[in-house]
């Protein structure tokens, strides 16, 4: 008898339905989250509060979210021809991918840190490398000083 989980989507093709035509051509849109039912088709429950929060702090003081572009790329404005998804298992329940692409010119390497959900992946966070940061990391106080 097969596992249960054998049918379940694999990381990588979770990712494939974000990074792959939401964003490729010149014209693309990207993937929309403008509900936290969205947002939790794409993100964990945990980065999910964090971006609303973030959300509805920035509304009340009439000002932009601190996540102030697209968090699977990166960036506010995209051209990407296509991307390349290497997906590394961890567990049976979390996995990493490095994602590659090249964007209006430059080379991206994107590192996203996945978790299953029930019989789906959620992304638990996104690392832009650099000075960007992570998606979590956007959200943590400042060090006082």
């Amino acid at each position: 008898m097969a596992p249960a989980f054998a049918a379940d989507r694999t990381a990588e093709a979770f990712l494939r339905t974000i990074y792959g035509k939401p964003y490729i051509g010149k014209h693309a849109k990207g993937v929309e989250f403008e509900s936290r039912a969205q947002l939790l088709r794409y993100f964990t429950p945990a980065v999910t509060d964090l971006i609303e929060a973030d959300e509805a702090e920035a509304a009340k003081h009439q000002d932009v979210p601190t996540l102030d572009g697209d968090p699977f790329i990166g960036a506010q404005d995209w051209e990407i021809a296509r991307f390349d998804i290497a997906v590394r298992a961890i567990d049976a329940d979390h996995a990493s991918a490095t994602v590659r692409f090249d964007n209006l010119g430059d080379h991206r390497t994107v590192l996203v840190t996945l978790v299953r959900a029930k019989s789906d992946w959620r992304i638990d966070d996104v690392d832009w490398g650099g000075d960007a940061g992570t998606l979590r990391g956007l959200y943590k106080p400042a060090p006082k000083h």
